[in-house]
């Protein structure tokens, strides 16, 4: 009797322990789970094409571009004079050939003060890599490379405004201005909400949800969604909703023509998107 009371005692005491042990790890997961939550609320991400590819594998995919684009030989020709991201960029999407090829002498300048006519409630493609704002400087970089937010932002002006003046490199000053550029991490997401008053606008959190993106959506609402790593990054990036055809939602990615001319079911969505914002002119709230 005495020798079962004290296995039962030890039994006792080892499901306790395991207890314990798996408290602990419940509440070291859950802390950086909402530390990785609460950074993510700040700030977004800088860089918005996908993570580097080593310098090696890069000229290889270069050179297998070159036998279908021969302007790229001359890039490879003069690979010291291009960055490693904006020659990953290109061995991404080749629509950027045009960008790619002019970098080194048009780095840091900017060729329009506006976009081209636009219709109020219709939302241009606006793309980070534009030789006209492209070359600008966005906090650290240049905005092709970590301008997703403010190419966005310029598309919602666009279409709520009807206004051709707001072009992602303003806003990019803007947001720079401001303080809602954070060095070496990105876009603040506060620039989705406060700093959209600037242009009459006012951006505001959405639940993920299909039913309530699509209201949204046919009410006129756009819809810029934060990504986390996926089909349209592996790093991070904003991308805009702009409409619902056939129950799936009309995307437009400022770094990306073949993404845009896609039709994305919410399935797939839901999983990359880490937040997501509508936005409206501020007079027609309430």
């Amino acid at each position: 009797m005495k020798r079962r009371k004290r296995v039962l005692k030890r039994k006792i005491k080892f499901m306790c322990f395991l207890l314990f042990i798996l408290g602990i790890f419940l509440i070291y997961n859950q802390f950086f789970i909402q530390k990785e939550n609460t950074f993510t609320q700040e700030v977004g991400e800088n860089l918005d094409n996908n993570s580097p590819i080593p310098t090696d594998l890069t000229i290889r995919k270069l050179k297998q571009l070159a036998k279908q684009e021969k302007r790229v030989t001359n890039i490879i020709e003069n690979r010291d004079k291009y960055p490693d991201d904006i020659l990953e960029m290109l061995v991404k999407n080749i629509d950027m050939m045009d960008y790619v090829l002019d970098f080194p002498t048009k780095k840091g300048n900017v060729y329009a003060d506006t976009i081209k006519e636009v219709t109020k409630e219709k939302w241009p493609l606006l793309l980070q890599y534009d030789t006209r704002w492209g070359y600008g400087i966005y906090g650290d970089n240049v905005l092709a490379v970590n301008g997703c937010g403010p190419t966005v932002l310029s598309m919602v002006v666009a279409g709520l405004t009807g206004r051709n003046d707001v072009t992602p490199y303003d806003i990019a000053i803007h947001s720079v201005k401001k303080g809602y550029y954070e060095s070496k991490s990105g876009t603040s997401w506060s620039l989705m909400t406060l700093g959209m008053k600037e242009y009459g606008i006012i951006g505001t959190e959405v639940s993920l949800s299909k039913s309530i993106m699509m209201n949204e959506l046919e009410e006129g609402h756009p819809i810029v969604c934060s990504m986390r790593k996926g089909d349209f990054t592996t790093t991070g990036h904003f991308i805009l909703l702009v409409g619902v055809q056939d129950g799936k939602f009309i995307v437009h990615d400022p770094n990306s023509k073949e993404r845009s001319q896609k039709l994305w079911d919410y399935e797939t969505l839901e999983y990359q998107i880490r937040n997501l914002w509508s936005f409206q002119m501020i007079q027609n709230r309430g």
